[in-house]
């Protein structure tokens, strides 16, 4: 039995909030079995390579048989390009600057998402910006720089990495919100592995060294918590508004500190879970808000067609 793509979006917030709490659960743990491969010898691009392709040898034979060979054909190839061009820049950074900062850090930076999204959204799509989401934009930014404290300790320069990271994936998130509602979800995860697989292949041949059988175990598992993560990510989204999700994406940073703790010891500093707090806040807000524009604007909209259609009726 085959499904399509609903064209409508259903809204089931006890699912999404539980499906947004597992892809917490695996982002979390994305990064520090990402360090555990490096700490093998191999190197990021590689390691980027191989959890997509073993990602994508996980959810192909599910899709194909739990929906069929048509879901491999997509309505919006260009936006499903898009968002695995976006998607694969932001995991290339990230994969990149892992081995070189504390998980903690990494996972406090990567809460400016929702700003970036903000921002590209108004240089690009025009979008209007008031004081209020400048206000929280600032704060945003100072969250991150109680995380990294320029000045008052070296700057680590893979924080640049983790902003790029971030940035693109602010960008890949305003693409996903448009594809749930236009392409079946099995199509978006099988296009998503598939182009970041192809985006990482070429860098990694010049960085190639043959994995161990740890590196190898460590770049299986990355595949099964990526597919896990990605699965349940837009499943989630799919089911439910981004504002109304965002609280619970600040789960990544507890789970990541405990799990950065027990496997790798590391030890939390105080400076880096306020700044994520103050980061995550002032994402949340920005969200938070939009959402709230957007349901006044369609409320406006429909009630300026329904004064149209009153006048025009003889």
């Amino acid at each position: 039995m085959t499904t399509t793509a609903s064209p409508s979006r259903e809204i089931r917030p006890v699912a999404a909030a539980l499906y947004m709490l597992g892809a917490c659960s695996f982002f979390a743990f994305n990064s520090i079995f990402v360090k555990l491969a490096a700490d093998t010898g191999l190197h990021p691009f590689q390691i980027a390579f191989f959890r997509n392709f073993f990602a994508l040898l996980i959810i192909l034979p599910v899709v194909l048989s739990t929906s069929g060979p048509h879901v491999l054909i997509p309505k919006k190839p260009a936006m499903l390009a898009l968002r695995g061009g976006l998607n694969g820049a932001s995991m290339m950074a990230w994969f990149y600057a892992v081995p070189l900062m504390a998980i903690t850090d990494l996972t406090a930076i990567g809460f400016t998402a929702p700003i970036w999204a903000t921002l590209l959204a108004a240089i690009f799509l025009g979008e209007k910006m008031r004081l209020r989401r400048w206000s929280a934009i600032f704060i945003g930014i100072c969250g991150a720089l109680l995380v990294v404290r320029p000045g008052f300790q070296e700057l680590n320069s893979a924080v640049f990495l983790v902003l790029f990271s971030s940035a693109t994936w602010g960008a890949t998130l305003i693409v996903i919100r448009r594809l749930t509602s236009l392409e079946h979800i099995n199509t978006i995860l099988v296009y998503q592995a598939l182009m970041m697989a192809v985006i990482a292949f070429l860098p990694m041949l010049f960085v190639w060294q043959t994995p161990n059988l740890m590196g190898w175990l460590w770049m299986f598992v990355l595949g099964v918590l990526a597919m896990g993560a990605h699965s349940l990510h837009v499943r989630a989204f799919s089911m439910q508004e981004v504002s109304a999700l965002q609280p619970i994406d600040f789960a990544r940073f507890p789970i990541a500190a405990v799990g950065a703790f027990l496997i790798l010891g590391e030890v939390l500093s105080p400076w880096t879970a306020l700044g994520a707090l103050i980061v995550f806040t002032s994402g949340a807000y920005i969200s938070h808000r939009e959402a709230k524009l957007r349901n006044e604007n369609t409320v406006e909209g429909r009630a300026g067609g329904s004064s149209i259609l009153a006048k025009s009726k003889p």
